[in-house]
């Protein structure tokens, strides 16, 4: 597997297929093999490129949870682009991913042909609560390695992908469980604990013209009005709620996800993914004359 050194860190990549790039972020509890199935799928058509954030192997390990900010994050997904000599590309993120792209979009917009935030805004309604909860349970996985968080696997979120799909959520778990207990924990630390909340980032998202996909589950809650008020705030940003599916949906619901994306992309390159239409003064209480 091919590595490079970016922003301090070597980092694991797969640069799969030919065409126009699409880069896949994978959230907290996945790694690029949790992007398998849309790799598999998008790969016929595009350039598909995954990899593996700092702190998973085989990924570098930083010793320090300031060296896994947003900011760095977001500067380690640029300074790829620039290793794989890529100019513009599209960028799909699930939930911490999402985070880093919506980022990356506001930081680089020249370089987004289009984004995909999928599962985006956990934490971002109460933000000490997710700092507090990211805290212990890095303290959990200090003091217990993976399997002290065997049940963040099975919590409210997750349980529709283990009904559904039970092959599937145990390979899902059993990446999970092999995960660096140190670079998890450094995560929880330095980047799920102290980003920016979504609602912060008001102002910037308001000015973005980069077209924009937000996916949801609709048994996400947490993501359900972050997704929301993406869609309300970002000038051309469309919404797809996946119904009876929690937070992992691009591999719970590995179908609509892509079937999804790919209507996205269409649209995109024919010209018609535009800004959301101006109020025309109708109401659906309007009687006709």
């Amino acid at each position: 597997m091919p590595t490079a050194l970016l922003d301090g860190v070597e980092i694991a990549y797969e640069d799969v297929g030919s065409g126009v790039p699409i880069i896949f972020c994978h959230e907290f509890a996945g790694s690029m093999e949790s992007w398998k199935l849309q790799v598999s799928y998008f790969s016929r058509r595009y350039r598909t490129i995954t990899y593996n954030a700092r702190g998973y192997v085989p990924s570098g390990i930083p010793t320090s949870p300031g060296d896994y900010s947003q900011e760095h994050q977001v500067e380690t997904l640029y300074q790829l682009l620039g290793h794989l000599g890529i100019d513009q590309a599209y960028f799909c993120g699930l939930s911490m991913g999402a985070h880093c792209v919506l980022n990356f979009s506001i930081a680089h917009p020249e370089l987004c042909l289009g984004i995909v935030a999928a599962g985006a805004g956990t934490g971002s309604a109460s933000p000490e609560l997710m700092r507090t909860e990211s805290e212990g349970r890095a303290d959990k996985l200090v003091s217990g390695g993976m399997e002290a968080q065997e049940s963040y696997l099975t919590g409210a979120t997750r349980i529709r992908f283990r009904e559904k799909d039970p092959v599937g959520w145990a390979e899902f778990a059993r990446l999970f469980l092999a995960h660096s207990p140190t670079g998890s924990a450094n995560t929880l630390r330095g980047f799920q604990a102290r980003r920016p909340t979504l609602y912060s980032r008001l102002a910037a998202f308001a000015q973005m013209n980069v077209p924009t996909l937000v996916i949801v589950g609709d048994e996400d809650d947490p993501c359900l009005e972050p997704s929301l008020y993406l869609k309300r705030t970002i000038p051309r940003a469309g919404l797809l709620v996946l119904p009876q599916t929690g937070h992992a949906c691009n591999l719970e619901e590995p179908q609509m996800f892509n079937q999804g994306i790919a209507e996205f992309l269409v649209q995109i390159e024919a010209g018609r993914w535009g800004p959301r239409p101006s109020d025309s003064g109708d109401s659906w209480g309007t009687v006709p004359s």
